[in-house]
């Protein structure tokens, strides 16, 4: 099986000091995906179906608007309300169309075609980085020695691990003590930041912990872009 995506983000990003390589690795996907947006996308007619269907999130929409590009946010929003306009405001007579309506408008608010190529490109690389696993010696001791991961990002490698074939138990294995032994490390300096906090430590040093709250921020939510 080959695999699905191009190696040398994956080995760049994971050399990085953070404390998850994937979220790394997410940023440059996203921005791939904001950039065609702004650029190519808005004049393909099937990109164009597909937003009208789907629309931007608040938080993407946000993205592309901060960019300098408007016309093309605003031709692909354009398109956005025309299919918004023609299925979710109709003129409703009863409370059980109101509700029916209401349920609708929630569900279309909820999708977003930037976030849903985004999740189809990072299922590869978290299928890849199982392969890689499997495959590459070096990267095992690349990835052995990172700093674990977010929460989220956690949760998708455990989810397809199955993709490290043969060597699927020892992968697991070992992302999940890497997992383990880096929360723990967390644990303990943000321990040291709030001991600091007594008057009786007010001369002991701080060292990581003076940035462990941050740090803290990423390994349970991800890392946070604008």
């Amino acid at each position: 099986m080959a695999y699905h995506i191009d190696t040398g983000l994956i080995k760049e990003k994971f050399k990085v000091d953070c404390e998850c390589p994937l979220c790394e690795i997410k940023k440059v996907v996203e921005e791939q995906f904001l950039h065609e947006f702004l650029n190519d996308a808005v004049m393909e007619d099937n990109t164009r179906i597909k937003v009208g269907k789907l629309g931007f999130c608040a938080r993407h929409f946000d993205m592309l608007f901060s960019r300098q590009n408007k016309l093309s946010v605003a031709l692909q929003i354009r398109t956005r309300i025309e299919n918004m306009q023609a299925s979710l405001l109709n003129e409703v007579k009863s409370a059980g169309a109101a509700k029916k309506l209401a349920d609708a408008i929630d569900k279309a608010n909820e999708t977003c075609i930037i976030c849903d190529l985004t999740q189809e490109s990072m299922v590869k690389y978290y299928k890849t980085i199982a392969q890689m696993f499997e495959r590459e010696r070096e990267f095992f001791k690349t990835l052995l020695k990172s700093k674990g991961f977010c929460m989220h990002h956690y949760a998708e490698l455990l989810r397809y691990s199955k993709s490290a074939g043969f060597a699927t138990k020892e992968y697991v294995s070992l992302i999940s003590g890497l997992q383990s032994r880096n929360v723990a490390r967390i644990e303990k300096e943000l321990k040291v930041f709030c001991d600091k906090h007594d008057y009786r430590n007010a001369l002991e040093p701080l060292g990581n912990a003076e940035t462990a709250l941050p740090r803290t921020r990423i390994k349970l939510y991800g890392k946070k872009y604008d």
